[in-house]
This record gives structure tokens, C-alpha cells and sequence, in this order.
């Protein structure tokens, strides 16, 4: 496929390339007025920086006479207290004299507030203060008063001899001092030192020049960069120049420094620079002017230029491939892009009539039809879709957008077309369009209700519901919000059985939050029909029960024998008991002592026999299942009652290990004791021929339920598999009905336990069985003792 050639420039515009090549000469000016400033910004530049250096060196001199100026007045000062020091050694010295002398000194150094003479213990003998302090605020004031940033030349002096400045401290004024230490020694013997207290404020009032602190801001500063003191009220942010100078010798650490400020001078000349700044602007805006107005035909010219260029590459760039054609059809006009999507070249395509090239051969006819439409102006704003047949044989379907073609006059000229590949996009929405029908097949043909629904402020707005929940609940929100039962903002993935009122059916619901296609956040909710199934499973219940009851009646029938056996001991000792109360009545003995210990036997033994007949009736009688809070022991005592009396018939032990602090279970006692006694009655029957007569039921804690095993030393599940003990109707008596431990075990997971069965490691069998307790449990530091108890 050959390019594009671009358009051939016009006679205007090839005028304008060369109006663009004589405006060069109009930057002589331009670069003339350029020079004229650099000239004169250097000049003023030059001088700026003379002076400037100038300034900075008179700043170095007057900081350099202020610092010595410091400096000399300081040694004076310590000459002077050398010699005070001296003197002090001598016998004539008295504090008057002292007096004397320091009021002296305090006069020739201003700068100096106080004067005290300190012994070799620190403490203040003679002390004199400058009569220039409004406040009396030295350290020294106080005898044996010591401030720490100052002790430490007192020290210094003492050991080296010599004297020695503190540190810059704060006075209890506000202000800033230091002191100076002198040695007072006699035959190399420390004797005290002759201290001074200077003013740092008073240094730079009294010993710098005045003609420097009024030209520069001079301060003091500590080695560690603390301003120790200032007269000046200028910030240093503003000084243009910064010097400075140490103090030592003799200051400890301090430093002077000065800062310089812009003069009058210096303004002066800076606006002499913004002058010629702005006359160069306004001849720079002259020109411009000039410049702008003889250009602006030939700018306008070349953003004709540009906009044509820019439109040209423009449809150059597009991915959508562009054609133009008359009022007769004849293509005036393609862009690469339709070129390329056709295969065709633009010479192939400019000037052709229909039928085009890029019309299938076998669609002639319905290619026709289109382009009656298209020149009619009948195209539809959704565009057109057609075949098309590249230059290579492959095809493909495109979407055409039309819209008329107008002139600079608003006069149509043709119609202006843009096509589009749409084969892709059109195979994907076909795959979509026929997952979507698949999967809303699925939807419609399950038999669950789902529908989906969104909060709005009118209430509930029903998005999507397929065909069992429109069948069920119609096309309302109604049934959805019913089975949603108040769990709104609370739903997860756990089923939830829910009565219907209006349909008078039970669900089984899922809820689900999920984000819907417009980004709302919205609840599914999946309802299956479970009304079968809940009859069905209340009919399991009931022949559940009617089967338990069956069994517990079975177990009875087994120990009528044993039962009626208990009962007639206690009914014949009542009897004898009686006889022969009647018979001391006869014969005329009525003492109550004699008659009443009968008679209370009797009592006991009606009783007995009474217990016996209350636990068989609440054992067969039938009743719902109650779950209830019960005790362990109180299950173990009630089953073992029952077993006992087939035990005592065949000579065996029951014993029980049964813990006192166990916690309690939620469950029925009926039902837990139905299975108790029915593992007791196994065991009992498996020891028959056993020579250990012993069976044992234990009971403990196992983590978050309670275990009861049943342990006897019978024949043992020999090759048996435990697990099939429970399966229906296996059992390994000849006359049993293999029903027993089925119940047993259903009655177990009923209360949300387990039942199994293990072997005995010396010789037997094991049941064990767990119940969830319904309390925490924490047992006591010492555990009382499991009570054993022997039956």
C-alpha cells in the first residue's frame, strides 16, 4: 500500500516561507537592545559588587577595633585584679581597703558589677557592687552561695593558678553575666581568688565603639551559638553581611559578631538599576508592538497552516477508518486508516463508483439497498452494519456512522462516512448474549426462589426475580423482605429456615450482599420449599419416638422378673412388719416405744417400693423431649438404679467414678438415662460368663463436653467392626433386634454429642458417650478426689 502524498502548498503560502526568512532581519534590534542590557546589568552588577566589597571590608575593620577594643579593656582588667590579688597577700590588706580599691577599679571598668574576694572554701569574705546596678543581683551577694555554670572557674583557678573565666550564666536579674577568677597564692598556697562579675550587656554598651553599634548590629554569643546579648533591635534575618570574631584570650568561648544592613547609598543605586531595567522594557515593548503588528497577517497564515496540518495528521492518526463521497457516491476522500482496513490504496479507491472494490461479489444487491439509503439521507443515528471483503479474500463486519458533508456556505457537498471493525465486539456480544440466555435458563428452571432486591427511601425495590419466586410470591418485594425475618445488614452464608405466613409454606433461606452492575450494594436471597421436607422429618421424629418408647418398654418387659423381685421385698417386709405390729397390738403391748421403730421400717419400705414404681413410670411413660438443665451424677444415679437389680441377680459390681464438680448438661434425663441404662444392660449381659465381676461407669472433662464411659470385662468385639454395632438391625445376640444402639445413638447426636465403641485394653468392651455442658467449668486449685462408690 503506497502513502499518502501531502497536500501541494499554495502560492500564499509559499509567499509566507519567504515573509518568514526577511523576518529575521527584525531581530537586529531585538539583539541591539539584548546587548545594551547585559552592558549596562554588568556595569551596575560591577559596581554593586566594588561596593559591596567594600562594605564588607570596613565591616571587618570596625569588628576587628570592637574586638580588640573588648579584648584590651579585658586584660586591663585582669592586670588590675592581679595586682588587687597581690596585695591581698600582704598583712596591711583589710576589708576597707578592699573597699577602696574595688570602688576604684569599678570606676575605671564599667563593665564590671561586682567585685568580692572568695576564700579558699568558695566563700565570700569582701565583696563590693558597682553603684550603676539597679538590682543587686550577684551570686556573691550571699556568702557561700554557688552557681554551677560559675563554680567551675573557681575550680580552674584553684588547680591551675592562673586565672580563669566561667562560663556565660543568667543572673537571677534576667540578665547575662561571667566571671573572671584570680589566685590569691602566698609561698605556692592557695589562698581564695579575687572574682569579677561582668555584664555582657554592659561590654557592649561601654567598650564597643558607638559609631559601630550604630552602623552594624553587634552581639555576643556563647560557644555553643547562644546570643548572650544585643542592644540592637534589627533581626539578623535582614543583615546583607555577617562577621565575626572570638574573644579569646581572655573570654571563655564568647564571640562577637556583627551584621551589616542596606544603606541609604545602597537604595539609591538600586533604583538607578530598576530605571534602566524599565526603560529597556518599554523599548523591548516598542518593539515587540512593531514587530507583533507587521506579523500578525503572515501569523494568521501560517496557523492556517497549522490547524490544516493538524486536521491532516489528525485523520492521518485515526483509527477509524474515514470516506467522503459526492451526492452521486463517488469517493472524494480516505484516510490511511480505511485504506488499511480494506487493503485497498487510496489511488485504487479516490474516484470510484459503486459498486467498490471492497463490496462482496455476492452482495452486490444488499450493498445497493445500503447506499440508496445512505445517499437518501435515511441512515439511522445507530449507524449502519455491512460486510466487507478486504483485498486479500477475508471479510469482515463494519459499522458505518453517516453524517452530511457541508461547505464553508453550509451548502451539502457529499456525506462523510466512518467505518468501524466491529467483528470482534460483535462475536464477544454474541458469546455473551448466549451465556446470558444460558444462564438465565439455568435460573428460570430451579426450583429455589432467588431474587435480588435493593434498598431505596420508598422501601425495598425488587431487581431481579426468576420464575419459581414470581410463581411463589408474584413480582413484588413482599416475599423477599418476609423471608429476609429482620436480618438486614446481618446476612451470611448459614441457611435459615423460614415460615411464610402468606404463602403458608416453609423456606430454607440464603442470604448474600453483593455489589449489583450499577454499583449499588444489593441482597440475594435463595429460598428452597422445605415444607415436605420439614412433614417428613416431624414424621421421623415421631416414629423416633414411638421407637425409643417401643425400647424403653422392651427394656422393662426384660426386667419384669428383676423388677417384680425388688418389689416384693420391700411389699413382703411391709407385710411382715405389719403382723407383727398387730400382733403386739393383741397382746396388749402398745408401748410406742416398741411399735414406732416397726412402724417406721414399714414407712421406709413403702416408700421404697414407691420410688421404684415412680422411676418405671417416668422411664416408659411417653412424653416430648425436654431438654433441661441436669447434673451427671443425678443421670448416672437414676440409670444405675434400674441396672442394679439385674446386677444383684447376676452377682456383679457396678461401680461408679463420677467427679462431684463435672459441670451440667443440657439434654432430656429421660432419653441420656434410655441410653445409660441400655449400655449398662449390654455390659451386664456380656459379663454373664466373665470371671470379673466388676462393671464400671466413669465420667470427666474432655475440653467442651462431658464423657460417661460404660467399661466391662465381658467377651469383647473379637473381630467385629465397632462402627457396625450401630448400624439397624445387626446385633450379635441371637434374640436381639439389632435396634438398641441405633437408638442409642440418635438420642446422642439429637443432644449434639457422639457415641462409639472401643475395646477394652484388658479384655471387654468400652462405650463411651459426650455431652456438651452449658457453663465453663473452672475446678478448684485442689480438685476434690473422684468418689468411687461401689453398687
Amino acid at each position: 500500500m503506497s502513502h499518502v502524498s501531502p497536500p501541494n502548498i499554495p502560492a500564499p503560502f509559499r509567499e509566507q516561507v519567504n515573509l518568514r526568512r526577511r523576518n529575521w532581519y527584525w531581530l537586529t534590534p531585538a539583539i541591539a537592545l539584548g546587548l545594551f542590557v547585559c552592558v549596562m546589568g554588568s556595569i551596575l552588577w560591577w559596581l554593586d559588587a566594588r561596593d559591596d566589597a567594600q562594605r564588607y571590608g570596613t565591616l571587618v575593620r570596625d569588628v576587628d577595633w570592637a574586638q580588640q577594643s573588648v579584648r584590651l579593656r579585658m586584660l586591663a582588667a585582669r592586670d588590675r585584679l592581679g595586682g588587687l590579688a597581690r596585695e591581698g597577700t600582704r598583712a596591711t590588706m583589710t576589708e576597707n581597703r578592699f573597699v577602696d580599691e574595688a570602688r576604684a577599679l569599678l570606676g575605671e571598668h564599667p563593665e564590671i558589677v561586682q567585685l568580692a574576694w572568695l576564700d579558699e572554701n568558695q566563700l565570700t569574705r569582701w565583696s563590693e557592687t558597682s553603684t550603676r546596678r539597679g538590682v543587686r543581683s550577684s551570686h556573691f551577694e550571699a556568702p557561700g552561695q554557688r552557681e554551677d555554670d560559675a563554680a567551675k572557674a573557681f575550680d580552674t583557678a584553684r588547680d591551675s593558678r592562673r586565672g580563669a573565666y566561667s562560663v556565660p550564666y543568667r543572673g537571677l536579674d534576667g540578665d547575662m553575666y561571667f566571671d573572671l577568677h584570680i589566685p590569691v597564692t602566698q609561698n605556692n598556697r592557695f589562698l581564695g581568688t579575687v572574682a569579677a562579675v561582668y555584664s555582657v550587656d554592659e561590654i557592649l554598651q561601654q567598650l564597643v565603639p558607638q559609631e559601630t553599634a550604630r552602623r552594624y548590629r553587634v552581639s555576643l554569643f556563647d560557644d555553643a551559638g547562644r546570643q548572650l546579648s544585643t542592644p540592637s533591635p534589627r533581626t539578623a534575618g535582614d543583615a546583607r553581611h555577617v562577621y565575626e570574631l572570638p574573644i579569646d584570650p581572655p573570654g571563655n568561648g564568647m564571640i562577637v559578631r556583627a551584621y551589616a544592613y542596606r544603606t541609604q547609598t545602597e537604595t539609591s543605586q538600586t533604583m538607578l538599576v530598576w530605571v534602566v531595567v524599565s526603560l529597556s522594557a518599554v523599548i523591548l515593548w516598542s518593539l515587540l508592538a512593531l514587530w507583533r503588528h507587521t506579523r500578525f497577517r503572515s501569523q494568521a497564515e501560517e496557523a492556517l497552516i497549522a490547524e490544516t496540518s493538524f486536521r491532516r495528521a489528525m485523520e492521518n492518526s485515526m483509527l477509524t477508518g474515514m470516506r467522503v463521497i459526492d451526492m452521486e457516491g463517488k469517493i472524494t476522500y480516505v484516510n490511511p486508516a480505511f485504506c488499511r482496513m480494506i487493503g485497498w490504496d487510496e489511488s485504487d479507491l479516490l474516484g470510484r463508483s459503486p459498486p467498490y472494490p471492497y463490496w462482496p461479489p455476492d452482495q452486490h444487491d444488499i450493498q445497493k439497498r445500503l447506499m440508496d439509503i445512505l445517499l437518501s439521507g435515511s441512515t439511522p443515528t445507530s449507524g449502519l452494519e455491512m460486510d466487507a471483503q478486504r483485498r486479500d479474500g477475508s471479510r469482515f463486519t463494519a459499522r458505518l456512522y453517516v453524517s452530511p458533508l457541508l461547505d464553508q456556505r453550509g451548502v451539502q457537498t457529499g456525506w462523510m462516512t466512518s467505518m468501524t471493525d466491529i467483528t470482534e465486539p460483535k462475536r464477544v456480544r454474541e458469546a455473551l448474549a448466549a451465556a446470558h440466555e444460558r444462564f438465565m435458563t439455568v435460573l428460570e428452571g430451579l426450583d429455589d426462589a432467588i431474587s435480588v432486591t435493593a434498598d431505596t427511601p420508598q422501601g425495598s425495590e425488587l431487581l431481579f426475580a426468576n420464575r419459581t419466586y414470581r410463581r411463589v410470591f408474584s413480582s413484588q418485594a413482599t416475599g423477599h423482605d418476609e423471608l429476609s425475618a429482620g436480618r438486614r445488614g446481618r446476612f451470611t452464608d448459614e441457611a435459615v429456615e423460614v415460615y411464610s405466613a402468606s404463602v403458608q409454606r416453609w423456606f430454607e433461606v440464603r442470604h448474600r450482599t453483593l455489589q449489583w452492575v450499577d454499583s449499588r450494594r444489593v441482597r440475594m436471597q435463595v429460598a428452597r420449599d422445605i415444607t415436605e421436607r420439614r412433614a417428613s422429618e416431624e414424621a421421623s421424629i415421631a416414629q423416633q419416638e414411638k421407637i425409643q418408647l417401643t425400647s424403653r418398654l422392651i427394656t422393662m418387659g426384660e426386667m419384669a422378673s428383676s423388677l417384680a423381685h425388688e418389689l416384693n421385698q420391700p411389699l413382703t417386709a411391709i407385710a411382715n412388719y405389719s403382723m407383727g405390729v398387730v400382733a403386739r397390738v393383741r397382746a396388749g403391748m402398745t408401748d410406742p416405744a416398741q411399735l414406732l421403730p416397726a412402724l417406721e421400717k414399714t414407712t421406709a419400705q413403702a416408700e421404697r417400693a414407691g420410688m421404684i414404681i415412680r422411676r418405671i413410670r417416668e422411664f416408659v411413660k411417653r412424653s416430648e423431649p425436654k431438654r433441661q438443665r441436669v447434673t451427671i451424677p443425678a443421670i448416672v444415679d437414676n440409670a444405675v438404679g434400674f441396672a442394679e437389680i439385674d446386677a444383684r441377680k447376676r452377682s456383679i459390681g457396678i461401680i461408679k467414678r463420677i467427679p462431684e464438680w463435672l459441670p451440667d448438661v443440657q439434654a432430656d434425663p429421660i432419653l441420656i438415662e434410655q441410653v445409660l441404662l441400655n449400655l449398662l444392660k449390654n455390659g451386664l449381659e456380656a459379663m454373664q460368663d466373665s470371671a470379673k465381676r466388676e462393671l464400671t461407669v466413669m465420667a470427666s472433662l474432655r475440653q467442651d463436653h462431658v464423657e460417661v464411659a460404660v467399661i466391662d470385662a465381658g467377651h469383647g468385639l473379637g473381630d467385629i467392626d465397632p462402627s457396625r454395632l450401630f448400624e439397624p438391625f445387626f446385633s450379635t445376640k441371637p434374640e436381639g433386634m439389632g435396634m438398641g444402639l441405633n437408638i442409642c445413638r440418635t438420642i446422642i447426636e439429637f443432644h449434639h454429642g457422639r457415641l462409639w465403641a472401643e475395646a477394652n485394653p484388658t479384655g471387654g468392651t468400652i462405650f463411651r458417650f459426650t455431652l456438651p455442658w452449658i457453663a465453663p467449668v473452672h475446678p478448684p486449685a485442689s480438685t476434690p478426689p473422684t468418689q468411687e462408690q461401689t453398687v
